[in-house]
């Protein structure tokens, strides 16, 4: 997209344009973009060091927006492309924080007989077993809430380690929906980043827009691990970036919300 809207001066920009804006200024602004034709939430992204050019991006465009494109998405933590959590509507499901582990199939009645390959057959139906299960990993999850809105309405019940049962349509949280009330809760926070920027102790913040908008807190000591498991090396490659992070909302003595990440397994990145 080579336009965007900026609502801190309510001007047009051109990708280049934009580009050469001041540093203290660009960062500012960047955090304040919209499309210029359908006012979706857009995002600003530097001329990268392999050649890119500099570019703005939105998502999700409104329905027949002229300045729509379409991106090019990689899932990076390797999960798989399966949207069983849609396809296969198992009554819970457990969420996998064990990085690398192989997401598990739907299962029934563990008394039921086996399959051929030794495993209780799969659940394949229009009504879900009150007993059926399905284990899924956070990058899962985070590309379904992506590309099927259904289910962050859906009443399946989510099982997370050391936290009571929560109904999906109450865990997960557009960045755009978090508010101060919310302050303590326990949730799944997903959207757009809009930048990432460097704190000066060392902790990497991912923004979800502007000053009023939560943020993701990455401390300095899981910073590496985050960074190499995302093969992340450039905080350009997180500009309109999808995240999706566990963690209780905290709210700052300017009152500034934020969302510490505490565990390299709590969050998942969908790079474009």
């Amino acid at each position: 997209m080579d336009i965007a809207r900026c609502m801190a001066d309510d001007q047009i920009y051109t990708a280049a344009v934009f580009s050469n804006l001041p540093p203290g200024n660009l960062e500012r602004m960047r955090q304040q973009l919209i499309c210029a034709e359908c006012a979706g939430p857009a995002f600003f992204r530097k001329a990268t060091r392999n050649g890119r050019a500099a570019c703005f991006g939105a998502r999700p465009h409104q329905d027949g927006c002229g300045l729509a494109a379409q991106d090019s998405e990689q899932v990076i933590e390797g999960e798989g492309t399966d949207l069983d959590v849609l396809n296969n509507p198992a009554e819970r499901i457990v969420v996998d924080l064990a990085f690398g582990a192989l997401p598990r199939e739907v299962h029934g009645d563990p008394n039921e007989g086996q399959g051929r390959a030794g495993r209780a057959p799969r659940y394949v139906g229009a009504n879900p077993r009150p007993d059926a299960r399905m284990h899924r990993r956070l990058s899962s999850l985070l590309r379904a809430l992506i590309e099927a809105p259904q289910f962050s309405a859906s009443n399946q019940l989510l099982e997370i380690g050391g936290h009571p049962e929560i109904r999906v349509r109450d865990f997960f949280v557009p960045l755009l929906n978090a508010n101060p009330g919310m302050r303590g809760l326990f949730r799944g926070w997903w959207g757009l980043i809009s930048d990432a920027q460097d704190g000066a102790d060392g902790t990497l913040w991912l923004n979800g827009g502007g000053r009023g908008q939560i943020s993701f807190c990455i401390p300095p000591e899981l910073r590496a691990e985050v960074l190499d498991r995302f093969r992340l090396v450039d905080n350009e490659q997180l500009a309109g970036a999808y995240a999706l992070a566990l963690g209780e909302l905290r709210i700052s003595q300017y009152g500034k919300m934020y969302c510490v990440i505490e565990s390299p397994n709590h969050i998942a990145i969908r790079l474009t």
